[in-house]
């Protein structure tokens, strides 16, 4: 081949290159993004009941849908006699509408009242207490304000929960729905230990996976002693529901006979802080 014809062939491939590469912007790229205008939507789920009702859409994306369920259904327990407060979960089990709480927070009373949100409540019979598991279930009407989760007990007690991502909604000391996060750091007295916040008030709060099983209640916080008695806020003991007679937990919610006079007080308050027991 001749020179002449090389060089023509190198300019002529020089001229489709040149043709072919897009202009670049004069300006200079502005890298500062302003992530204000960026929208994201993630995680919108539609609430169900158990019948295939769709109840509520939410749309909190930095909330899991076993969060977003138990924020639904986070209630207020507490006694018509007495001051203080715990926490509860409002659950459809057995085709009866129950709330899940700790067993010392109905301590031994036979009803107890349910608050929900804007001024709502309930007042439920109590037709199951294991006080040596510290599990209660009470039945309840319905709730206009709250959004009944599906009953789905975690039935296994040993090595395979630790670690274990958890998750619950409930009412510690002067708080209103606190969705708290944590783990499962041991299993020790029959108890499940999570590492995770909880206070006086946060008593029954339904504990979940991240499946939506419900793995127990809060039973309680962890008490140190440096000189003298310190509650550690970081280290809850959770009932776990595997513990507990579920047959006989069957049979008492779907034989529990709710009295005409229990009824929904739409309106009422209540208390903004418990006393010393949940």
């Amino acid at each position: 081949m001749s020179k002449w014809l090389q060089n023509l062939i190198i300019i002529t491939s020089l001229l489709l290159v040149s043709c072919t590469t897009p202009s670049l912007s004069e300006q200079t790229p502005n890298k500062d993004i302003n992530l204000d205008l960026v929208e994201t939507v993630a995680n919108t789920v539609k609430v169900e009941n158990v019948f295939g009702e769709v109840l509520e859409i939410l749309d909190a994306p930095n909330l899991t849908v076993s969060e977003q369920r138990s924020r639904t259904a986070a209630v207020k327990v507490r006694s018509l006699l007495k001051a203080g407060h715990g926490s509860g979960t409002y659950m459809i089990a057995h085709g009866r509408r129950v709330v899940a709480t700790a067993a010392h927070v109905v301590r031994n009373e036979s009803v107890m009242a349910i608050d929900g949100r804007d001024g709502e409540t309930v007042v439920g019979q109590v037709v199951f207490s294991d006080t040596e598991n510290d599990i209660a279930f009470i039945v309840v009407p319905e709730m206009k304000t709250r959004t009944a989760i599906r009953y789905r007990p975690r039935k296994i007690y040993n090595e395979r929960l630790i670690g274990t991502s958890l998750t619950y909604t409930g009412f510690p000391s002067h708080h209103d729905l606190l969705t708290i996060r944590g783990y499962v750091a041991a299993l020790e007295h029959n108890m499940v230990v999570t590492n995770m916040f909880g206070w006086f008030g946060s008593s029954g709060s339904g504990v979940y996976d991240q499946s939506g099983r419900l793995v127990g209640v809060v039973s309680g916080i962890d008490v140190g002693n440096i000189g003298f008695r310190i509650p550690l806020e970081s280290i809850v003991w959770v009932a776990p529901m595997s513990r507990v007679d579920l047959e006989l937990l069957e049979i008492r919610i779907r034989s529990a006979m709710l009295p005409q006079s229990i009824k929904a007080f739409p309106g009422a308050r209540s208390p903004r802080r418990g006393g010393l027991r949940d």
